[in-house]
């Protein structure tokens, strides 16, 4: 017989072992599952494959799986079967994604809208640096760049888009395309939304000090316009309703309503006011007072923080030069008397425009198909227009309150008559407010058929009297307005 080859023969050898060679790697799979069911060490022989495999730019993680198994105990009576449960951890081994080997710069933006209603929109840039000790030395490394983007609204100033906002104007008012033809737009109108704009833009690092949406677009329109034949003036301005609740009298109404006082805004005095006729004090003076002697004694104390000592002095300040003023002074309640509020740029103009406003002007705001007579009350932020006391707010919307506006959109009609104040101030007689308001509506055209000014009734004259009544143990009866007391103004 002829003999093969030898390297066939090992070639047959070779194939030989390696069947062999998988015949037992077989085996041993075998064996390892019945020594993991047996004693329940899976978990670490994955962790040792894992750790001898070494996987390139990976990562171990070990999570940790809890399950409740159910087991008897056995108990003394084997009336029933008690179940305890028993936490087993088990570990379980995952790998990660691989993690990047080198920076890769990118961009994001993000967008949002904050609790003032302004969109925000933010956008992360990012570039390639130099070494941290070198970039942690530069400014321009890590910076904020605020950018605000502002439409300052175009003032409206025809006929048509006022209807457009109250369509019983042209019907209320028919005189007033013939005023609204012979009108400019105040400067006025240009100055409240140029400091609005400079508030914006020095407040624009305090984002939560940053004027609202709402409360920056709160004036459609102002014009300055006068009746061609009798030359009457009237600013037409147009706006939204915010409510003031400031004001009290001692002489009038010697009771602070609680909810009202405590209001952050609260203040007790009005730019409208006149000499005290009564020797009943102010009701918020005793609390000024308290005020007073509890800010001293802790501005006496050494050590306190500088913002905290700054604090105090304006405090102090404030009360020790309004306490003479309440002492002396009674002024407009905005519960009771019907006014509406300047802005603080609008007033001490007179002199220079024969349209500049004054505290205790007349006036007559407009909503819907109604029509108030009010005065110039007060005097508010110097940005800020649409304020009108709470008995006003009130009569417009019953769910105003000093926490709660009157009238969100821009459909408020003031019509203010410039320089139409008296000569001297004296407390509100209602019934010589409206004739006053009829007469200067009068002569810029009246109001039209079907129309009429609202009739205020005076709630002091009536609380007095029902006061009086139940003192005397009888039923209140409806009583006309008391007059004024006899008594030289200021």
């Amino acid at each position: 017989m002829t003999e093969q080859p030898p390297t066939r023969t090992r070639r047959r050898s070779a194939s030989f072992y390696i069947l062999l060679l998988i015949g037992g790697l077989a085996l041993l799979l075998v064996g390892a599952l019945a020594i993991i069911d047996a004693t329940d060490k899976g978990h670490e022989l994955k962790l040792a494959i894992a750790k001898a495999l070494r996987l390139p730019h990976s990562k171990i993680v070990e999570k940790v799986v809890v399950k409740e198994v159910e087991v008897p105990v056995e108990v003394e009576k084997r009336v029933e079967v008690p179940v305890e449960k028993i936490v087993e951890v088990e570990k379980i081994v995952e790998l990660q994604m691989p993690m990047a080997s080198e920076y890769i710069p990118w961009q994001r933006i993000d967008r949002a809208k904050m609790w003032n209603g302004i969109q925000v929109e933010t956008e992360l840039e990012e570039t390639v640096g130099e070494y941290a000790t070198v970039e942690r030395e530069r400014d321009e490394a890590y910076r904020l760049e605020v950018k605000l983007h502002l439409r300052v609204p175009t003032p409206n100033e025809s006929v048509e888009d006022l209807a457009g906002i109250n369509p019983h104007l042209p019907k209320m008012l028919p005189g007033l395309p013939q005023l609204v033809e012979n009108s400019r737009v105040s400067p006025f109108y240009h100055h409240l939304y140029e400091l609005k704009r400079n508030r914006i833009q020095q407040k624009a690092t305090r984002f939560d000090e940053l004027l609202s949406r709402h409360n920056f677009y709160d004036l459609e329109t102002i014009l300055e316009a006068q009746h061609p034949e009798t030359e009457q003036r009237v600013l037409i301005a147009q706006g939204e309703m915010d409510v003031v609740s400031d004001g009290s009298d001692g002489d009038r109404w010697p009771e602070l309503d609680d909810y009202i006082t405590m209001s952050q805004h609260y203040q007790p005095m009005t730019s409208y006011g006149w000499a005290k006729r009564t020797k009943t004090p102010n009701p918020l003076l005793p609390r000024w007072e308290e005020k007073l002697a509890a800010y001293k004694k802790e501005f006496a104390i050494k050590g306190l923080s500088t913002e905290r000592n700054r604090y105090l002095r304006s405090q102090i300040s404030y009360l020790e030069a309004g306490i003479p003023d309440i002492k002396a002074r009674s002024y407009l309640i905005a519960e009771a008397d019907p006014f509406f509020v300047i802005p603080l740029s609008l007033l001490r103009r007179h002199n220079d425009t024969p349209f500049g406003p004054q505290i205790g002007d007349y006036g007559v705001i407009i909503y819907g198909d109604k029509a108030y007579p009010a005065i110039a009350g007060d005097a508010g932020p110097s940005w800020k227009f649409g304020e009108a006391s709470l008995r006003i707010a009130k009569t417009v919307n019953e769910k105003a309150s000093a926490y709660n506006r009157a009238v969100s959109d821009l459909t408020v009609t003031y019509l203010i008559f410039p320089q139409s104040r008296e000569d001297r101030t004296s407390p509100p007689d209602l019934e010589k407010w409206e004739a006053r308001c009829r007469e200067l509506m009068d002569k810029i055209g009246g109001l039209g058929e079907g129309y009429q000014l609202h009739q205020w009734e005076d709630l002091i004259a009536k609380k007095n009297a029902e006061t009086q009544a139940a003192a005397e143990g009888e039923a209140p009866v409806d009583q006309p307005a008391l007059p004024a007391a006899e008594k030289p103004d200021e």
